[in-house]
């Protein structure tokens, strides 16, 4: 899915969430009109509506059920914030926040496999199948997703790259949100982290280093960034 595609399914989700928090129009338990009465009122294909269900869905404002259809969750009276706002906001940051990924995390993975304790290398490999098995099952992954990096990121020893966890975090966080837009980019997640963790154990630096970069270049392929 191209960046122009992530945009839109972004506005549609706005809509969505509009006519949720601000017009009234769902509760808490509503079930939404049908793909096809939706895509029409809506203007746009199908295909794009399921898209931003999708980020609804990853957000906690929506649930799919299958086999029954889209529902109005009881946290999303919570989320009035979650707008168009922070939809842009979200693309225009991606940017910038891959871009310092690049900068710190490569060498943070380089340092985690020469300094990490036998221990906190296990922790990052749990962190990691774990994540896995939620992406395989197509659930929530944001927080074990994060856990992953900066487990990595603590490992360093450097207080540092500590101090950048929240920002780390906060990167994650939307990159994961976008993913529900770009299913390759899940597919080639999973193999990244299983190349990251491989070179972490063997305590390989240098291997681990080029496998998060190679992680992180994949991510902002798959969402459509350009780089300078």
């Amino acid at each position: 899915m191209s960046y122009n595609d992530n945009v839109l399914s972004g506005r549609v989700a706005d809509n969505i969430q509009k006519m949720i928090t601000t017009e009234k129009r769902f509760s808490p338990g509503d079930k939404l009109p049908n793909e096809i009465e939706l895509s029409q009122e809506l203007g746009v294909s199908r295909t794009t509506l399921r898209e931003a269900v999708r980020i609804l869905s990853t957000c906690g404002i929506l649930e799919i059920r299958r086999g029954k259809g889209t529902f109005v969750t009881d946290r999303s009276e919570l989320d009035e914030s979650f707008s168009m706002d922070m939809m842009s906001s979200i693309r225009v940051n991606m940017k910038d926040l891959y871009e310092m990924r690049l900068m710190f995390e490569p060498q943070a993975a380089y340092y985690a496999a020469k300094r990490a304790s036998n221990a906190e290398i296990q922790k990052i490999l749990e962190y990691g199948i774990l994540d896995e098995e939620r992406m395989l099952r197509h659930e929530e992954q944001t927080e074990m997703e994060q856990a992953f990096h900066n487990a990595i990121a603590k490992a360093t020893h450097n207080d540092f790259m500590n101090r950048l966890m929240p920002v780390i975090s906060s990167a994650v966080y939307k990159g994961v949100i976008l993913s529900s837009t770009a299913p390759e980019v899940i597919t080639e997640t999973i193999q990244d982290h299983r190349l990251i963790m491989k070179y972490l154990q063997a305590r390989n630096p240098e291997g681990a280093k080029t496998a998060m970069r190679l992680h992180i270049m994949n991510t902002i392929r798959g969402f459509g960034i350009e780089m300078d």
